[in-house]
């Protein structure tokens, strides 16, 4: 599996900064979330978000995302999937924190609220990452691996009250996708 450096930029000053160089903590927990064989579909979509609650008293950091993508059948919808920075988050699928996995299973339930099918987001600005989708017109076929990995001692930060969601703007129910994520609350 190759790996892609992704360059990413802060599209506005309102927001904190998207890298920030920072060690791994002793004490962080680690997280992980991962959606497999996830159907695209023909409207836009967001397929996961993953929110930092406002009253958290946490940060997360996110260190690593890999996005996936293969066809079942003619799939010719050429939209990336991007993840954007989020305020809000709400509907969809609140996925049960007890069940959130965790890189050492003695550690407490995550604060971050991951949400599948479709929910709801309040996005702010551009996409940070844009992930190449499964492409073919004869059927089915491998599509691209995309590896988003932060610069090495970094880690993209959300504070209180922000998160990120992986969203298309347009799909192909024929494109599959599988896309995990992994961050650390501080």
């Amino acid at each position: 599996m190759a790996q892609q450096n992704v360059n990413v930029e802060n599209a506005t000053t309102q927001l904190a900064p998207i890298w920030v160089t920072q060690a791994p903590i002793p004490g962080s927990k680690f997280y992980f979330h991962s959606l497999t064989e996830i159907s695209g579909v023909l409207a836009a979509n967001n397929f996961i978000s993953i929110f930092n609650p406002s009253a958290s008293g946490k940060t997360l950091v996110f260190y690593q995302a890999t996005v996936d993508a293969y066809a079942t059948g003619a799939a010719t919808v050429t939209t990336n999937m991007k993840v954007f920075r989020t305020t809000a988050a709400s509907a969809g699928t609140l996925i049960a924190a007890s069940t959130v996995n965790r890189f050492n299973t003695a550690d407490a339930n995550p604060v971050a609220e991951v949400r599948v099918g479709n929910p709801t987001t309040t996005n702010v600005g551009t996409a940070l990452i844009g992930f190449i989708p499964a492409i073919t017109t004869v059927g089915a076929g491998t599509g691209p691996t995309g590896n988003a990995t932060v610069p090495s001692g970094a880690g993209f930060v959300c504070r209180p009250g922000e998160g990120i969601v992986y969203n298309t703007a347009a799909g192909d129910v024929d494109q599959l996708w599988n896309i995990n994520v992994t961050w650390a609350e501080l």
